[in-house]
């Protein structure tokens, strides 16, 4: 499995390799939402963890960006983010966002755990 990390802090990114790779899954890092659709254009990683708040270009007009892009719009985004779900779940369940991750409150190894039970889960050829 490969997944993809797009966050503007390096210490962010850094933390949750760790934390995925020792899960087995091998992850890819984006400083900025252009770089990450880049990086998701070329790997296309199985999943793809996205922060909102980054500058160059938000996570929720990254999630707009990949969700109108044949190539990766299939790949299910995890928001992974300081902001409460309140101040933007609504908008980011309709971007079409697989889930929300609360940095602050989800070790990596959960946020492992989740995207490999939702990655098995599903029939080849996915959604």
């Amino acid at each position: 499995m490969k997944a993809l990390i797009i966050d503007d802090e390096i210490g962010i990114i850094d933390l949750y390799m760790e934390g995925l790779s020792a899960e087995g899954i091998h992850v890819y890092g984006a400083r900025n939402g252009i770089q990450g659709i880049e990086v998701a254009k070329k790997e296309k990683p199985d999943v793809i963890l996205l922060d909102i708040i980054m500058p160059k270009m938000n996570g929720l007009d990254v999630l707009n960006k990949i969700k109108a892009d044949p190539d990766i719009k299939n790949i299910p985004v995890y928001l992974l983010t300081n902001l409460p779900e309140e101040a933007s779940g609504g908008k980011t369940k309709e971007l079409g966002a697989a889930g929300y991750f609360l940095k602050a409150n989800t070790e990596p190894k959960i946020i492992a755990q989740t995207i490999l039970a939702s990655t098995n889960n599903k029939l080849p050829g996915g959604k």
